[in-house]
C-alpha cells in the first residue's frame, strides 16, 4: 500500500491563508487543550503538555536558531518578523504568564496550575480567539498533518478532515457527523469542491 504525503506547495498555501486570518496566537494552546480533553474524555484537570503538542504539530526541521516552531496563528499583520516561536512555548501558557482578562483566560480556566475548559469553551474561543470568524478546517488539517504519512490509494480531503475531527474531539468516530463545537469554530468552505492535486505518493 502506498503512503501519501501532502505536497509542500499545498502546505505553504494553507499556512499563508491561516496567517492572513486574524487568529489569536494562543489558539494553538486552546487546540492542545481540546485534544487533551478528547483523550481524557473530560473538561477538567487536563494536565496539558504544551511542549509535546508543539513538537508534534509545529516543529520545523530547518528552523532559525532558537526558534524551532512555526507560528500559524497571529492577531497581528503576518510578516517574517512574527513567523516563528522560540523554544519556550510552555512558558507562554504558564499561569504566571497569563494575566486575568487576557483572551486565553476568557476561554480557559486555570486554578492552582490546573487547566480546564468550561462547557461553553467553543463559543468563547470563537469570540475571543477567532474574533467571530471561523477557521478553514481544510487549511488547518493540511497544516497540522503536513508531516504525517497517510495510507491508501484514494485518500480524500474529507478523510483528512475526519482524522482531525476525531483526534481533536469534534467527532465520536471517524466518518460521523461533526459536533456543534466544530461548527462554531471551523468552516468546510471549499472542501466539497476540492479538486487540487494535493498528495504525492511514496512506496
Amino acid at each position: 500500500m502506498k503512503t501519501n504525503v501532502i505536497r509542500k506547495g499545498v502546505v505553504s498555501e494553507a499556512l499563508f491563508r491561516l496567517r492572513e486570518q486574524k487568529i489569536h496566537t494562543l489558539f494553538a494552546g486552546y487546540l492542545a487543550l481540546q485534544r487533551r480533553s478528547a483523550e481524557l474524555r473530560r473538561l477538567t484537570d487536563l494536565q496539558p503538555d504544551f511542549r509535546n503538542f508543539f513538537d508534534e504539530f509545529f516543529l520545523v526541521k530547518d528552523h532559525p536558531l532558537g526558534k524551532p516552531y512555526i507560528k500559524p496563528f497571529t492577531e497581528q499583520t503576518a510578516s517574517n518578523q512574527n513567523l516563528w516561536l522560540n523554544d519556550n512555548v510552555a512558558g507562554s501558557y504558564a499561569p504566571s504568564s497569563l494575566r486575568a482578562g487576557q483572551p486565553f483566560r476568557k476561554v480557559v480556566t486555570i486554578e492552582k496550575k490546573a487547566y480546564s475548559l468550561p462547557d461553553d469553551h467553543a463559543a468563547q474561543a470563537a469570540r475571543h480567539l477567532l474574533f467571530n470568524t471561523r477557521v478553514s478546517v481544510t487549511d488547518l488539517a493540511i497544516f497540522l498533518y503536513r508531516d504525517f504519512g497517510m495510507l491508501g490509494d484514494s485518500f480524500s480531503i474529507f478523510d483528512l478532515i475526519g482524522i482531525f475531527a476525531y483526534e481533536f474531539g469534534y467527532a465520536d468516530e471517524k466518518g460521523v457527523a461533526f459536533s456543534d463545537d466544530f461548527s462554531l469554530l471551523f468552516s468546510l468552505q471549499g472542501a466539497s469542491s476540492w479538486d487540487i492535486d494535493w498528495l504525492e505518493q511514496y512506496d
